[in-house]
């Protein structure tokens, strides 16, 4: 019999303004994640799917609650737009 042992550290991925591939974050598909704005300034983010059509779109106020995102599928993308830092969690 043989045992193995995986360790799955937490996902906390850190975005600043831009626009990120989900597949290039190494996010899975059909999974929803938690998104919050860490920061102190307004941010805006757009889920695009691969047609570039907007899926969803939150404002992320300063220091903002975590809201609930996806889920996603690869060819989306996240469009973070603001001067703060956002925070992507399971």
């Amino acid at each position: 019999m043989n045992n193995l042992a995986v360790n799955a550290a937490p996902l906390n991925v850190k975005l600043t303004e831009g626009i990120y591939d989900i597949k290039d974050l190494k996010l899975m598909e059909n999974t929803t994640y938690n998104i919050q704005n860490t920061s102190a300034g307004i941010n805006l983010m757009i889920r695009m799917d691969g047609q570039q059509e907007v899926m969803e779109s939150h404002r992320l106020l300063e220091n903002s609650p975590k809201y609930t995102i996806g889920p996603f599928r690869y060819v989306d993308k996240i469009v973070l737009l603001g001067p703060g830092t956002v925070t992507i969690t399971e």
